[in-house]
């Protein structure tokens, strides 16, 4: 579930603590420009929050430009991947196994 700008000008600590009320515990990851996640998939949803620069992630085979405030939840056992951008991108990252609503 990708949202645009769904935390826009929010303070990171904010964002930090949106996060922890869903049960993630968020880390923030730096990567440098040109950085590839190459195509993968695990049982942990992720979620992601970005919070400066850019990358591209397909998820599914859809593609979403990651900038901040983006908000992105990846499902688990979802195949995903990404490419960073020119200016790097430095975003909150968590994981977290979640039930299937089976």
């Amino acid at each position: 579930m990708f949202q645009k700008a769904f935390f826009p000008k929010t303070p990171h600590a904010e964002i930090k603590k949106e996060m922890q009320k869903e049960g993630f515990s968020p880390t923030i990851i730096r990567d440098k420009p040109g950085f590839i996640y190459h195509p993968h998939k695990h049982p942990e949803t992720k979620y992601l929050v970005c919070l400066n620069g850019s990358m591209k992630v397909t998820v599914n085979g859809e593609t979403y430009d990651f900038e901040p405030g983006d908000k992105l939840i990846i499902p688990g056992n979802t195949k995903h991947s990404a490419v960073v951008g020119k200016k790097g991108c430095s975003f909150f990252w968590s994981e977290k196994l979640v039930a299937n609503k089976d």
